[in-house]
């Protein structure tokens, strides 16, 4: 814990005690032996005392395991915005969040291959509980975000993240990559939070110009399939049967795994336009950032095939389903009907969900497109 009141790595000294701590965790026994398997665990431990800096762990480490999960559990991954951003400014990207890991450790190290260092990555205290998951999500450059507790505990530590946040992009130090969401969309719908929002103005005046100082760029993220797809639309068919979810134990780790080596399909990453506000305060500006982050999300969002073909059979659609694409991704989504119907869900139901998780970003790009053809 630094003195920020929250837990990231801000010290050579931080950074150290946490690697040894990981490289003694049975999670990099897996990780290490799995992304350099003909190399000694002597040698990596050896080479890993060398290592100072996150920067320097992901450059050795995380961006070589990236690479080879890209080049076998997906078609390839395409980028767009990023050199319209300045180098030398510091950003807060907010992003839709489809995958754990993927997500932020995409933003993460293209930053840092593009010469703008890496950034800070803001991490839900769920994920900082298990030994050696703890460690690596620090090594990812994590800071981790309170969730539960009592609401004063909650409260407290979202103003020192919130003033921490600020002060990594106002002094230069890291851009930050922060969801828009408490959690992964699970119905397909990216949608900023307006809590996330209100989080990010509690150590100053919630006014435009303090959330301009922030530099807040909207980030998409789109993967041709759906990261842990069955399990998104499981959760999302008991919290609509019963109001709520309970995650069992180890259930966020077990997606984590399951979303790094599912076939993705082609990925695209999408830098918006940094937001400009037009002077609104109050909460009325935290709906002026929500609204324009949504908009700059849902325009951005790259529709694949996989999409519009789940859209067409969800709206009685016309589309070709006779071609190779079209009957590979029907089979694709039988499979995972099949799975679900096989622990009692409603088959209309369950076809119904997944086909809205893979069709809500057509929705929300055509609202986007309706919304703006109307505006002054």
């Amino acid at each position: 814990m630094n003195s920020a009141g929250q837990r990231t790595l801000d010290s050579p000294a931080e950074f150290a005690a946490c690697r040894d701590r990981f490289l003694a965790s049975p999670l990099a026994d897996t990780v290490l032996r799995w992304n350099f398997p003909n190399v000694s665990r002597g040698t990596i431990e050896q080479q890993a005392q060398g290592l100072h800096s996150t920067e320097e762990f992901q450059t050795t480490y995380v961006n070589p395991a990236l690479q080879r999960i890209l080049g076998q559990t997906s078609q390839g991954l395409s980028i767009s915005g990023l050199n319209q951003l300045p180098v030398d400014r510091k950003f807060l990207f907010v992003s839709n969040h489809r995958c754990i890991i993927t997500d932020a450790a995409l933003v993460a190290l293209n930053l840092l291959a593009s010469g703008r260092g890496t950034c800070k990555v803001c991490v839900g205290d769920n994920l900082m509980t298990v030994p050696g998951v703890t460690e690596l999500m620090l090594l990812l450059n994590g800071v981790s975000i309170k969730r539960s507790g009592s609401r004063r505990d909650v409260y407290s530590s979202a103003q020192k993240v919130a003033a921490y946040l600020a002060r990594q992009i106002t002094e230069q130090r890291y851009s930050v990559w922060l969801s828009q969401s408490p959690g992964r969309t699970k119905d397909g719908n990216d949608h900023t939070d307006p809590a996330i929002i209100k989080m990010l103005s509690l150590h100053a005046a919630r006014s435009p110009a303090n959330f301009d100082k922030l530099h807040i760029v909207p980030v998409a993220i789109s993967y041709e399939f759906e990261p842990c797809a069955v399990q998104k639309v499981h959760e999302t068919l008991l919290r609509r049967q019963h109001g709520s979810y309970q995650k069992q134990a180890g259930e966020d780790i077990a997606q984590i795994r399951d979303s790094l080596v599912a076939d993705k399909g082609h990925i695209h990453l999408a830098f918006g336009q940094q937001l400009r506000l037009d002077g609104a305060a109050g909460d009325d500006v935290v709906q002026e950032v929500v609204d324009k982050i949504d908009a700059q999300i849902w325009r951005n969002y790259h529709v694949w095939n996989s999409n519009q073909i789940a859209h067409a059979l969800l709206t009685q659609g016309q589309p070709d389903l006779a071609t190779p694409y079209a009957q590979g991704f029907i089979r694709k989504l039988e499979q995972q009907i099949a799975e679900l119907t096989s622990i009692g869900l409603n088959r209309a139901v369950v076809r119904e969900a997944l086909l809205r998780l893979y069709a809500q970003p057509v929705f929300n790009a055509h609202k986007t497109e309706v919304a703006e053809a109307v505006a002054p």
